[in-house]
């Protein structure tokens, strides 16, 4: 009896110092920049403070929304470079014609 209770002591006191030995798991996090462009020309992604749920906001949301629709009815180069992003790949002249007539 008091040899399996010292096994168990010592298997519990191997397992501490197994864990202790290995280092924790280290997040990386990307660093924020103080102001997000959330509208570049840039096809890398591009991470908002939007993008984390706990700082999601429908009004925000909105916000963005009406400007990006101000951007592609009053910016040529704004709106020919979503052009490019979202209808470059489509190559059906029919269905091409289809997305860029959703940006007018």
């Amino acid at each position: 009896m008091l040899k399996q209770k010292l096994a168990g002591l010592m298997a519990v006191s191997a397992t501490v110092a197994l864990l202790s030995a290995v280092p924790a798991a280290q997040a990386q996090i990307a660093p924020r920049p103080d102001r997000v462009d959330i509208y570049s020309y840039s096809d890398a992604p591009v991470v908002s403070p939007g993008d984390n749920p706990a700082n999601w906001s429908a009004r925000q949301n909105v916000v963005d929304s009406q400007r990006y629709d101000q951007l592609t009815r009053t910016n040529p180069a704004f709106r020919a470079a979503r052009i490019r992003k979202e209808c470059g790949s489509i190559n059906e002249p029919d269905l091409y014609q289809q997305c860029v007539a959703t940006f007018y």
